[in-house]
């Protein structure tokens, strides 16, 4: 067995790890799309190779194979581009890549029989795996300031490659219509020499970029609620955390919301635990709606709410709340029973000595409670209330006013 022929199977090896490994990410976590279609591009890559195996052990310089092998590399670099279209959002990519593929395929056919050219044949499908792999990189993210350091390695992975798919089909080119002109040995050197490395970095950075994606969204649902699809208490507590911090520092001002739905327990009772569901989804819903894109909205208890609205003083915050109060008294929730909901609200701003979230959820917390005592579905401010003496009735906004 020469170089070549090692060379090859060490790639074979590399393309069937690769393939297996995406595949598990397929199976066994949430089952993306992108894996499965990355998987197979691997799998491709491996027959490649091994077909390359087989020329050049048995057939060398066969056209037949070599033609099936150009074929089976555009296939499987189409994949790869149709799998980093489909992360990108784009489910109906393949139709697009597949019909490029099919004219790369035949003119590579042109070119090994009905016109035989080597030097147009390995060009074309050269700048058609170019192609792909440069299609690649500009889905990997709308940004790459805004990319994470997985997605950047993969963009320079893939624009390397392509750059070298696009530099050896020039260098193919040269070595005119036989193979056999003044850029024979260097295209050769080149594949032999660059084109390995090359695929496996591409292989690698596809499968630390699923890692990587993997792992952000077992992040992801480690600080969300699984039923309303917000914050839980985890991810609400450390995102405030940061808010807070960050206001301090800029002294801006921050309000806390806690709110609560009242008589949830009778809710439950009535009309069973599929409807208080239901009505736990529809309340996020009704507050998400109502608040900003950068405030934060988490579920930190069974049918228990915090808000923090950013860049919001107390009193402001009291017209924001009494707006959502309404809006959830006035909107049933979905479903066959036409449920009713109301809820009560504890309200308090940022201080000069609120170092953590815990101080002003306690304040928030005991008007909360003031709402409840006082009749519920009303908001109560923790600031008016002091002021009043606590003992003061609770107000809404309008009384506050």
């Amino acid at each position: 067995m020469n170089a070549a022929q090692i060379n090859v199977v060490n790639l074979q090896f590399i393309a069937v790890v690769l393939a297996a490994i995406l595949t598990v990410a397929w199976r066994n976590f949430a089952r993306p799309q992108h894996a499965a279609v990355w998987a197979c591009a691997y799998g491709v890559a491996f027959f490649a190779w091994l077909t390359n195996f087989v020329m050049l052990t048995y057939f060398p310089g066969n056209v037949y194979f070599f033609t099936g092998i150009s074929i089976l590399t555009c296939t499987s670099n189409a994949l790869i581009a149709i799998g980093y279209m489909q992360r990108a959002g784009q489910p109906k990519a393949w139709v697009r890549i597949y019909s490029a593929l099919m004219v790369a395929a035949i003119g590579i056919a042109i070119f090994g029989f009905g016109l035989p050219h080597r030097g147009l044949r390995d060009a074309t499908w050269l700048c058609f795996s170019g192609a792909m792999l440069a299609i690649s990189a500009a889905n990997v993210t709308r940004s790459i300031r805004t990319a994470t350091t997985p997605e950047r390695a993969t963009v320079v992975m893939l624009v390397l490659f392509a750059a070298l798919d696009f530099v050896s089909a020039g260098m193919a080119l040269r070595q005119g219509a036989a193979g056999q002109g003044g850029g024979l040995a260097a295209f050769r050197l080149t594949l032999i020499l660059l084109y390995p490395p090359a695929f496996v970095g591409v292989g690698l950075a596809t499968v630390f970029l699923v890692a990587a994606d993997l792992a952000e969204r077992m992040r992801s649902l480690a600080v969300s609620d699984l039923l309303t699809g917000i914050f839980n208490r985890r991810g609400f507590e450390e995102a405030a955390e940061r808010a807070i911090r960050n206001a301090q520092r800029q002294r801006q001002p921050l309000a806390l919301v806690v709110t609560d739905i009242d008589r949830f327990k009778a809710v439950n009772d009535r009309f069973g635990h599929n409807a208080g569901d239901r009505a736990i989804k529809h309340f996020a819903i009704r507050m998400e709606r109502m608040v900003r894109r950068g405030d934060l909205v988490g579920r930190v208890g069974g049918e228990e709410f915090a808000l923090l609205l950013i860049n919001t003083n107390a009193s402001d915050a009291l017209d924001v709340v009494e707006r959502i109060r309404r809006d959830v008294a006035a909107m049933p929730v979905a479903g066959p029973e036409g449920i009713s909901l109301t809820a009560s609200f504890g309200i308090t701003g940022l201080r000069p000595g609120d170092t953590s979230l815990a101080s002003m959820f306690a304040r928030a917390d005991r008007a909360l409670y003031r709402s409840k005592v006082e009749g519920r579905d009303r908001v109560t401010c923790a600031e008016v209330m002091e002021e009043a003496g606590g003992g003061a009735k609770a107000l809404t906004a309008g009384e506050a006013i």
